[in-house]
């Protein structure tokens, strides 16, 4: 198995023809028992690889448009490489990739993935391929594998003067040369992903939290407001559940309407419609609870210790800066939205939380891992359902996690009397179950409580 250890990437981005011309230099580890001597990238649909070497000498490659085996609408460049020399276990390579045309979006399968370049907004990262991404044409294998990988990375972007380049790293310099300007940025902590955008964006920063925010110019008057949203929001989550494991200061970076929000410890992604409507101001403090998350130690995550906790821990910001009416009108709403998504997706009424990944729902983690942690939140209590999250993270802030973890700390914290809701919630299908009769919280809990006595009377 190849790890990623270090990207170096130069784009030269030509937003007024749409197309870039981009060099990639990956150092990769072989972490298997065996040599490797193939490697299999995917890029974007729109782009073509020109060349690869490995230390300056040319290598032999095979590219084509391919679908993925599990979702046969997503199309990608599949590339193929024969190394000389086969990559012994424990050892590293540098693979260099020459590559350049334009970027197309997915919103024909994801709905956010609308990624471009234009004059007007450019975006490059993870989620359309737009540079080489490891891996193979298995959804299921790249949801259990990228999250969890860990690379450091230097960007040297070049675009034309009057646009700003946009990133979660460091910015370590700007040239200016022939009516074009070069942004160099360093990654600050080692993430899965890279995300950079193109635009005439404006500025806005705090120093005494380390925050930065790029914004659309037209959206500049909403920054401030941003910047007070992030740094109360910061400040409630830790007052209710510690520090953030990794904190290194944090970037925002607004999108166009309609693209999805994304986040790394570094920094996140926020659609417009987040940024410029105060009522849509979750999408902020959603983006903002996954600085509280642990790694994945999951065979193919479900994401509900991702997805699942950053979705609840919004939900208790926005009740504490919104109001309970908004809250309460939430949490009511998870069994429609359930019950929509199981209409065209009934395998959920079969599987378990645990198996979401497996059976590629994982965007149900979102609704039943809110249930989940709100009704465990309301049976163990406030005090105890904050200490568990606490002890949690403290636990795996560099440990990956799995729900059987999750559960472990649970009964250190709250008791053995927890361990048969968590197995027929998390590893059962009781989630789903209540969701689907509408079952009041208060029968749920009583359910709960006569289990506790039969567990007391043993």
């Amino acid at each position: 198995m190849l790890t990623p250890l270090q990207y170096n990437l130069h784009a030269d981005v030509l937003t007024d023809r749409g197309v870039m011309k981009a060099k990639c230099t990956v150092k990769l580890r072989n972490t298997s028992s065996k040599p490797v001597s193939c490697i299999n990238f995917l890029l974007n649909k729109g782009l073509k690889v020109t060349s690869i070497e490995v230390d300056r000498k040319s290598l032999n490659f095979v590219q084509s448009l391919r679908h993925f085996t599990d979702i046969r609408e997503v199309k990608v460049n599949y590339i193929e490489v024969k190394l000389k020399s086969p990559i012994a276990p424990g050892s590293s390579a540098q693979i260099t990739i020459m590559y350049q045309g334009t970027i197309k979006g997915y919103d024909n399968v994801f709905r956010y993935v609308k990624d471009k370049i234009s004059n007007d907004y450019t975006i490059l990262r993870l989620d359309a391929y737009s540079y080489p991404v490891l891996g193979e044409l298995e959804l299921r294998k790249q949801i259990s594998t990228i999250p969890s990988q860990r690379f450091s990375y230097n960007l040297e972007i070049e675009v034309p003067k009057g646009l700003i380049v946009a990133n979660t790293g460091k910015l370590v310099g700007v040239l200016e040369e022939n009516n074009r300007v070069l942004y160099r940025y360093v990654s600050k902590k080692p993430s899965w992903r890279i995300d950079i955008a193109v635009s005439r964006f404006k500025v806005e920063s705090s120093r005494k939290r380390d925050i930065t925010i790029f914004a659309l110019e037209e959206d500049f008057e909403h920054a401030k407001r941003i910047l007070r949203e992030v740094e109360r929001c910061l400040q409630f989550y830790e007052a209710n559940f510690g520090p953030p494991p990794q904190w290194c200061g944090f970037t925002i970076i607004e999108l166009p309407e309609g693209y999805g929000g994304q986040a790394d410890m570094c920094g996140m992604l926020v659609a417009r419609e987040s940024f410029t409507d105060p009522g849509s101001v979750g999408g902020v403090y959603h983006e903002l609870a996954h600085l509280w998350n642990v790694p994945s130690g999951e065979e193919v995550p479900s994401r509900f210790l991702d997805e699942g906790f950053a979705s609840y821990f919004q939900l208790l910001a926005e009740k504490e800066f919104l109001g309970d009416e908004i809250f309460r009108r939430k949490i009511s709403s998870l069994r429609q939205r359930f019950l929509e998504l199981a209409s065209k997706k009934p395998i959920l009424l079969k599987i378990p939380v645990a198996e979401y990944g497996k059976y590629l729902v994982t965007d149900a983690s979102y609704i039943v891992g809110t249930w989940t942690l709100y009704v465990l939140h309301k049976i163990v209590g406030d005090y105890c359902f904050k200490k568990l999250v606490r002890e949690f993270i403290i636990r795996h802030k560099n440990t990956p996690a799995t729900l059987k973890d999750f559960k472990r700390t649970a009964v250190k914290v709250c008791g053995y009397h927890i361990s048969k809701f968590l197995d027929e919630w998390l590893f059962g299908t009781k989630a789903a179950y209540h969701l689907i009769k509408e079952t009041p919280l208060n029968k749920i809990i009583e359910l709960h409580e006569k289990n506790l006595n039969k567990f007391l009377r043993i």
